[in-house]
């Protein structure tokens, strides 16, 4: 396995596609995200999430995702194939689970249309104030349960 510092990384494998995906986002990877192999570096797979985290909260929600108290509290991501600076990216998610106090995102990465990597998320909703787990809010609930075709939980 790959030496980690921030994140804690586990395997995938859930046979899933793109096309089971119910949000996409696509971009071109920037020469700062290369490693000395001029590949696309293992740590910035996770920044993509978080891009596309953020155009969903955006497109899907209606509110800026740095204006929503989450934290990341689990990180899971099997790298399949290598991304290169002259592929477009494309990240495809789900939220597959939606708790009380916590979601779980699933993703696909594809460079092109090879998959370079799968991942999942689990985010908690929080108060900013005392940085303790609340219920997650109405206003993000309701959009995301109908977007994603989840029953009311």
């Amino acid at each position: 396995m790959l030496p980690v510092t921030d994140a804690v990384l586990f395997a995938l494998d859930d046979g899933s596609s793109m096309s089971e995906y119910t949000f996409e986002t696509s971009f071109e990877p920037r020469y700062p995200d290369l490693d000395v192999n001029g590949h696309v570096n293992q740590a910035v797979y996770l920044s993509y999430l978080e891009q596309a985290r953020t155009k969903y909260w955006a497109d899907v929600i209606g509110i800026r995702h740095d204006r929503t108290p989450v934290a990341v509290v689990r990180q899971e991501i099997e790298y399949e194939a290598p991304i290169r600076i002259d592929q477009e990216v494309t990240v495809a998610q789900r939220i597959t689970e939606l708790g009380r106090t916590s979601m779980q995102i699933e993703y696909e990465v594809r460079a092109d249309e090879t998959v370079a990597a799968t991942a999942e998320v689990v985010l908690l909703a929080l108060d900013r104030e005392s940085q303790e787990a609340i219920p997650i809010p109405p206003e993000w609930r309701g959009p995301i349960e109908a977007h994603e075709g989840l029953g009311g939980t």
